[in-house]
């Protein structure tokens, strides 16, 4: 799979820009960040059937409330993940292991990647919401816009650049591009449909 591929790219760069040490940096990064994406998946399976069912019954305002008061809480979420990674790495990376360069790598790393993360929430809750909605050609394209149009040629660019700090930085790269699409359809269905926010 695209994902597959993904992980395998960065392994692989991580480990040729920053070692061993750099990849077990990534799995505490990245263990961390999935501690809140889950939390937002949970939202996520809530808002599906109340979102579907109404859109079906064309109570467009239903619809509107439901998706607003999941990109909210899912906004709040993910602003506790970026609080965290920007304000206390040191700390959390501190739970997970007590090698000092080890850690010394997970800070400057989680910093890089947590940077966009209030934004991730919502770029999630409306791939979701067009799931929902019956439309899953344009959820299948925003994950894939991430994945493969923004973060696969930054994670072949960026590296090569910056070295191992490029491929901190493909990750939020790739979640602002993909959210400003996730924005971009969102807009364009709620003028369609005449959902006002």
């Amino acid at each position: 799979t695209v994902a597959s591929v993904i992980v395998i790219l960065i392994n692989t760069s991580l480990i040729r820009y920053g070692g061993d040490l750099a990849v077990g940096a990534y799995g505490i990064i990245k263990r961390i960040a999935f501690l809140f994406v889950m939390v937002v998946m949970g939202f996520n399976q809530g808002m599906q059937p109340i979102a579907g069912y109404n859109f079906g019954a064309r109570q467009y305002d239903r619809v509107n409330h439901v998706l607003k008061l999941t990109i909210i809480l899912a906004t709040s979420v993910v602003m506790g993940g970026f609080i965290i990674g920007e304000f206390f790495p040191r700390t959390v990376a501190s739970v997970f292991t007590r090698e000092k360069e080890l850690i010394d790598i997970v800070v400057p790393g989680m910093k890089i990647i947590f940077m966009v993360f209030p934004i991730v929430g919502f770029q999630m809750v409306t791939s979701n919401f067009f799931q929902s909605i019956g439309m899953p050609g344009k959820a299948i394209f925003m994950s894939l816009s991430r994945q493969v149009i923004f973060l696969l040629p930054f994670l072949l660019i960026l590296p090569r650049i910056y070295g191992v700090n490029g491929v901190w930085y493909s990750m939020p790269a790739s979640d602002f591009m993909a959210s400003l699409v996730a924005a971009y359809l969102l807009v364009k269905q709620y003028r369609k449909y005449k959902v006002r926010n």
